[in-house]
């Protein structure tokens, strides 16, 4: 009887030891190295590009059909020279760096950052670390597509919304 109690002690201290092992937290060293290999903040700027380009595909779209005087034009390039300025000022590496790390920190486990650093050392992770702004820029303009016919969408409901207010309104 007592060697099943001590096997059972032994099995149950093993198990609360893996559980206490996998939900160790990563070290700063260590997600520091995995946005190394994830060339994360090289990313940073092709997203402030591709942000950019959106924005101004917008304000394009928004404009089709009407003409605008040289002095709108003007006050428009100076707005979105504002708008990049402050994605560049408040977007920046030495901004987000350590607030992702703690997001990351919070949320994945030792044994987390580890394998997913491994994978992003293979060479598929390499490959996809790579072909990442392809894919994000293809997908940005996938969405950008999409946005025209939601937002005719978004203000035909608003339109709606305005006159089912105004009968009851009157009413």
């Amino acid at each position: 009887m007592k060697k099943i109690v001590r096997l059972v002690a032994v099995i149950a201290l093993f198990a609360s030891t893996q559980v206490f092992a996998q939900a160790i937290k990563p070290t700063p060293e260590s997600i520091t190295k995995l946005f190394q290999v994830t060339e994360i903040e090289a990313m940073l700027p092709k997203v402030q590009a591709q942000m950019d380009s959106m924005m101004n595909n917008m304000m394009q779209d928004s404009l089709k059909g009407k003409s605008i005087t040289p002095e709108q034009q003007k006050a428009l390039d100076v707005f979105r020279m504002k708008v990049v300025k402050i994605q560049k000022d408040e977007l920046n590496w030495e901004i987000l760096e350590p607030k992702i790390a703690d997001i990351y920190a919070d949320t994945l486990t030792q044994d987390d950052v580890n394998g997913i650093t491994a994978f992003y050392q293979s060479p598929a992770g390499q490959s996809y670390v790579k072909k990442m702004p392809q894919l994000m820029r293809q997908t940005m303009l996938m969405l950008q597509t999409s946005m025209g016919p939601m937002l005719k969408k978004l203000e035909l409901a608003g339109n709606e919304l305005r006159q089912d207010l105004q009968r009851i309104e009157q009413k």
